[in-house]
């Protein structure tokens, strides 16, 4: 059976061959080739690329894509694109001023504002976009990684998001959009989105004004493993988070009268143990001395920290995760609430109150406040809010946000 099989596919092959003969024997042209012809998504007959192309006010992005390459591309009929499009007034406002600035820039920084405006495949309308918070995720053409154990490539993503101040993508204003195009849409933006290169770990960690958070996540996680494990989580790349990060000045008020209080409890007198205090305070190795431990339990540190990620319940078992990428836009300008990874152990806890304060379409204002009881039965925190005192700190898993204070779960 399997020779006869065999014999069928040497025969044929040796037909096929025989014709493929015979036909150039005769040497006739052959037919030319109907070549496809892929109709327009909108009323238009100019394409992205030819656009951006033909249009000075786009020449600062058009000679960054033709730098690296991308410019035809945005000419292709046969696939659709949603391009977050900076012109020229852009570039400048993002303190790039002229192309020939554009063309000092290394390949790598210019494959990022081209590639990262790109979202391939899809026309997405401002229509399109959910309202509810925080915004939607759309994958762009820069590739990260592969998603582990397949070839499927990781897509860098962009967070367009709409709502009653206006149209967004990230934190950058869409300043005109729904400019349909023959192969897709294009929204302008006002400044170029620039994407992000480092994870949430890396970028806090870092940053000096922030050593004591690092040195609290090292507390908090004592006997935890895996993701269980804060510093874990902040260097996982496959997730969208939201996290409060108090600064140092933050911390040593909160660990000062703690530790402060801990000493009149052993009965040092006011005046040593305020010095004691504000001697200890100082340093972030107060985390790690153990003669602190029993005022400072890995517990209560986990569960200071843990209140400073947002998260949202998983639809499928209910519990909170910290899924949530929001930016400054994406919080509302009346006060409300948002849920916190501390709702997987008090699920009617009311979260974290945030209020954002808009000059325009910018936000030049956003409070925290940290309301409710835990455990449950407490007074609420009453205090004034905590400053975000460095907004829209983007990382490739997240977002953060310097605060001043260290907010309390109660």
């Amino acid at each position: 059976m399997e020779k006869n099989i065999f014999n069928r596919i040497r025969t044929i092959n040796l037909s096929i061959l025989c014709s493929a003969i015979l036909i150039i024997s005769c040497n006739k042209e052959l037919p030319e080739a109907t070549p496809i012809v892929y109709n327009s998504v909108n009323n238009s007959t100019t394409s992205i690329g030819d656009l951006i192309s033909t249009d000075t006010s786009y020449s600062f992005f058009a000679a960054a894509a033709q730098k690296i390459g991308q410019l035809k591309l945005l000419s292709t009929d046969s696939t659709e694109f949603t391009v977050f499009l900076p012109d020229n007034n852009a570039f400048r406002a993002s303190g790039i001023p002229s192309i020939d600035v554009v063309n000092s820039l290394p390949a790598l920084s210019l494959l990022g504002i081209v590639e990262y405006a790109i979202i391939p495949g899809r026309q997405i309308l401002s229509t399109d976009i959910k309202t509810a918070f925080p915004n939607e995720q759309l994958p762009t053409s820069i590739t990260i990684a592969t998603l582990p154990g397949t070839l499927l490539p990781l897509k860098l993503s962009t967070f367009p998001s709409v709502s009653s101040v206006g149209f967004y993508d990230n934190n950058i204003p869409v300043v005109k959009p729904d400019i349909k195009m023959k192969n897709g849409v294009i929204h302008l933006v006002a400044g170029i989105v620039a994407p992000p290169f480092q994870l949430l770990k890396q970028s806090i960690y870092s940053n000096p004004d922030l050593s004591y958070f690092k040195a609290a996540v090292a507390r908090a996680d004592s006997g935890q493993t895996g993701l269980n494990r804060i510093d874990s989580l902040l260097g996982y790349g496959v997730t969208n988070m939201t996290v409060l990060v108090p600064n140092n000045e933050a911390f040593q008020t909160l660990l000062f009268g703690t530790i402060y209080g801990s000493l009149l409890q052993q009965g040092l007198d006011q005046a040593t143990a305020s010095q004691t205090a504000t001697v200890l305070s100082s340093s972030s190795d107060v985390f790690s001395n153990p003669l602190l431990f029993g005022a400072l339990p890995a517990s209560r540190i986990r569960g200071i920290l843990v209140y400073h990620f947002l998260a949202s319940p998983n639809p499928n078992t209910g519990a909170y995760e910290p899924n949530v990428r929001a930016f400054s836009n994406n919080f509302s300008s009346t006060p409300s609430f948002y849920k916190t990874l501390i709702n997987s152990a008090v699920a009617a806890h009311p979260g974290i109150m945030s209020q954002a304060t808009f000059s325009g379409p910018f936000v030049n204002s956003l409070k925290f406040t940290g309301l409710g009881t835990f455990p449950p039965g407490g007074t609420p925190y009453s205090g004034s809010a905590a400053n975000a005192v460095s907004l829209d700190n983007q990382a490739v898993n997240g977002v953060y946000y310097v605060i001043d204070k260290v907010l309390l779960p109660q």
